[in-house]
């Protein structure tokens, strides 16, 4: 299987609690990701910087903190943080989401079937508190005709269940 790196935002309104549980679903997919870029989008608190703390001194090898002095914004920073990826494919995640396990996988599996792809995304459930408490779900069309139709209306992929090909991003300026 290729490697692939996480492209991740942070900013200072994040809560803690969701920073760790989003990070500890990427350390903790089935096929483990080789580097995990967390670009801090501005000064911190001292609670996230905590959060980080512990998980770069758990995984020495495993991340690279890009920062920004003053906050930029998302786009700007995950273009920040695309330009520091080492490996040409690369999965995106919020800083408060989880994935499941197996979600990195199955999106490589889909790069080695198709060389040409260059994006793909998944369906999401959003939850509230926990979990197991459903309050809704983003399910995005599968096929050519349907993504063409759907592109008119909205953003056929879910931004936050993205894996990439960097090379292509750059391509098309980002």
């Amino acid at each position: 299987m290729e490697k692939y790196s996480v492209l991740m935002s942070l900013y200072i309104k994040e809560k803690p609690d969701y920073l760790r549980q989003s990070i500890d679903s990427m350390v903790n997919q089935t096929i483990m990701p080789d580097e995990i870029i967390i670009v801090k989008d501005g000064p911190l608190t001292s609670e996230l910087d905590k959060v980080l703390d512990e998980f770069v001194n758990k995984y020495p090898d495993l991340f690279n903190i890009v920062i920004i002095n003053e906050n930029v914004g998302l786009g700007l920073a995950l273009n920040l943080g695309l330009n520091s990826c080492r490996n040409e494919l690369v999965a995106r995640m919020d800083t408060d989401d989880i994935s499941l396990s197996d979600r990195c996988e199955k999106q490589l599996e889909a790069f080695q079937q198709d060389v040409d792809l260059s994006i793909v995304s998944g369906n999401i459930s959003e939850f509230v508190n926990d979990e197991s408490n459903i309050v809704g779900k983003r399910i995005v069309p599968t096929n050519d005709k349907d993504i063409k139709e759907y592109i008119k209306k909205r953003c056929p992929l879910n931004h936050v269940a993205v894996m990439l090909k960097k090379s292509e991003v750059v391509k098309a300026g980002g």
